[in-house]
């Protein structure tokens, strides 16, 4: 047990609370506060928060404690994505192509898990890192097979960023995704170099730093400008519309939303390609929809960040809105995504334009689907609507599904 996690059970004890009791109070599940607080899980200022929330007290030597990971340096982390790659006038090592399958195959196995709640998909993947990121490192470009090494080295480093976004190790998420971009970017492959800032521009905008992630964004769109799809160049306008949204500048996030919008148009009429840029944006988008396994520790800031925005564009370009935030688009495979996440995923976007009776409808047609218990990623994202509904409380149909939501994630 860690010096902070030992505090924060003995402020819970000392309130006379069990775990029990405290996931009844907060929007962790009681699995969950015993890993932070046996040290299981980096405990992190959001969940000092949520004690002191809970308990009703004053955390601050916590806070202090909690704040002493390593802040990271964003314009001196990307730089060196500025830099022009500089052969180093030796082949380096060499990977044979029986290396080469067999990581390809890795790829394609650990992608399809990406989001599993089980731990080995993660573990062997960055095993492969770990192992083979020295040898990547010296490899020159457009030697040998140096572009083919390097390219399933950045879906890996990819792959293994997204992955540890999800069970929030935020440190090995950034690190991992400026790998991906390196590697990416000395194979020549902007696209991909871009795809994989989109996934740290979105870690960016969960943390609730949104002006690192406008910084990030931007710089993947300045290094994809020649070679971008209209598939990246939609992902990444939409989430440079989103840092706009969460700073306030209703200008520039109507701007960069059209613009998404119109990539959108052109790209529906492009069949998605089998390539890692394509399947690192696929990730992307099912990231957006999925979130991560935690919840969070209040009132969901998605929706109190971005709600103004949204709401916004909806009073003065309402037919922008509605095919911006894809109100009027085909649901998600079921196969994909479970239907109570794609459902509550759209409840939260009517909630962000202010459609209470909308949003109160798609949830209702989620629980019955979700059983008597939910767990995970599906009760998070409901806990998630719970947090973000709670300034409709008083609307009636809110009301009911606000409180069937915690009859069925309570505990979890």
């Amino acid at each position: 047990m860690t010096e902070i996690g030992r505090a924060l059970r003995t402020a819970r004890l000392s309130a006379g609370l069990s775990l029990q009791g405290m996931a009844a109070r907060t929007n962790y599940s009681k699995p969950y506060l015993g890993q932070l607080e046996t040290g299981a899980r980096v405990v992190r200022l959001e969940h000092v928060g949520a004690y002191e929330e809970a308990l009703g007290l004053r955390l601050g030597p916590l806070r202090i404690s909690a704040g002493l990971a390593a802040e990271d340096n964003v314009p001196a982390e990307l730089a060196s994505l500025l830099l022009p790659i500089v052969p180093s006038g030796t082949t380096g090592p060499r990977f044979d192509p029986a290396e080469l399958r067999a990581a390809e195959r890795l790829a394609r196995w650990a992608r399809g898990l990406q989001w599993s709640e089980t731990a080995e998909p993660r573990r062997l993947v960055i095993d492969w890192l770990e192992a083979n990121l020295p040898r990547l490192r010296q490899l020159a470009p457009g030697v040998g097979r140096a572009e083919r090494a390097l390219l399933v080295g950045a879906e890996l480093a990819d792959i293994a960023a997204a992955m540890s976004w999800d069970i929030e190790d935020g440190a090995a998420a950034r690190s991992f995704a400026l790998t991906a971009a390196r590697l990416a970017q000395t194979a020549g492959d902007s696209g991909t170099a871009a795809a994989a800032l989109a996934g740290l521009t979105w870690q960016y905008l969960d943390q609730g730093r949104p002006e690192d992630g406008l910084e990030v964004v931007q710089l993947a769109q300045y290094m994809a400008r020649r070679s971008a799809t209209p598939r990246l160049r939609e992902a990444l306008a939409h989430l440079q519309a989103t840092a706009y949204g969460v700073l306030g500048d209703t200008a520039a996030f109507e701007r960069e939303t059209a613009y998404a919008t119109e990539c959108h148009q052109e790209s529906a009429a492009i069949p998605i390609a089998d390539t890692a840029v394509d399947r690192s944006l696929t990730a992307l988008y099912l990231g957006f929809l999925l979130g991560p396994r935690r919840t969070w520790p209040g009132r969901a800031r998605q929706s109190e960040l971005l709600s103004p925005s949204y709401r916004h564009l909806a009073a003065t370009r309402p037919q922008l809105a509605a095919s911006a935030f894809g109100l009027g688009r085909t649901p998600e495979s079921d196969v994909v995504i479970e239907p109570v996440i794609t459902l509550t995923s759209a409840a939260r976007v009517h909630l962000m334009l202010g459609e209470v009776d909308r949003a109160a409808e798609f949830v209702g047609m989620a629980l019955p689907l979700a059983g008597s218990r939910v767990h995970g990623r599906t009760a998070a994202r409901l806990r998630d609507f719970h947090y973000e509904a709670e300034e409709f409380a008083e609307v009636a149909d809110i009301r009911v599904v606000r409180s069937a939501i915690m009859d069925i994630t309570t505990g979890r």
